[in-house]
């Protein structure tokens, strides 16, 4: 009988400690559930950021202090300022008598001007110190854009469209080689700043659809480089010219 007894007790003892080691097995592997779970939920949470910080990226609104205007009051173009005292604009809003130009609201006076006769590209001096945008590289077909101008009158200054790049070397008149994006311009937009999602000058506006709309054509950085580098030589000639003057 007691023999008996000593068996069931063992059987018993044997039970309770495979009941036991199978609850903590099951309370480990929740504990690594609930772990894995929230560590699952951490890496998900990082890519919705991520995701959503590149969702979010949008043009620096700090460029729109060195966009503005080129005119005589009568007609204008847009602009955009490349240094503290040098403005870019389309080479066909040069030339204008009694022009000025305004960025952030002040007017500045024109103390020089010059056109490239290869591009529509032209430059102007003020008197002035403003803040500046730096030039980009070429973009690639798809890159979205963001154009900057003053479409149909100077009170639509600083007027902001978005797009893609939809042609890198587009002929059409008496241009060449232009970049074509779906940003929208307008009359009055010539000029006006194509930028990067950087905030670099990529191109400028020069012309359009003739007539309708949605496609806008700008000459591109490359054409923009080199006129500006055209541009600075003729102004070490120019000094070196004044100074043998004297």
């Amino acid at each position: 009988m007691k023999q008996v007894q000593r068996v069931l007790l063992a059987a018993v003892l044997v039970l309770t400690c495979f009941v036991v080691y199978q609850q903590k097995t099951e309370m480990v592997t929740m504990n690594e559930c609930i772990t894995g779970a929230y560590h699952n939920r951490q890496i998900i949470s990082e890519d919705i950021d991520s995701i959503y910080g590149i969702l979010s990226e949008k043009l620096d609104l700090s460029v729109l202090e060195s966009c503005g205007i080129i005119t005589n009051g009568y007609g204008h173009g847009s602009c955009v300022a490349i240094g503290s005292d040098l403005i870019l604009t389309a080479g066909h809003c040069i030339g204008i008598p009694d022009a000025w130009v305004e960025i952030g609201g002040v007017k500045y006076e024109i103390t020089e001007e010059w056109a490239s006769n290869e591009y529509d590209i032209g430059f102007a001096k003020i008197e002035g110190n403003v803040p500046y945008v730096v030039l980009g590289e070429i973009p690639e077909l798809l890159d979205e854009a963001y154009l900057v101008g003053s479409p149909y009158d100077v009170d639509f200054i600083k007027s902001i469209t978005k797009g893609i790049i939809s042609h890198l070397a587009r002929d059409i008149r008496d241009w060449e080689a232009l970049i074509q994006t779906d940003a929208e311009a307008a009359p009055g937009s010539s000029g006006g700043p194509l930028f990067n999602e950087s905030g670099q000058v990529v191109g400028i506006c020069v012309t359009g659809a003739n007539p309708g709309g949605g496609v806008t054509l700008c000459e591109p950085v490359s054409h923009i480089k080199e006129a500006l580098a055209e541009y600075q030589k003729k102004k070490v000639v120019d000094v070196a010219e004044e100074a043998r003057r004297y």
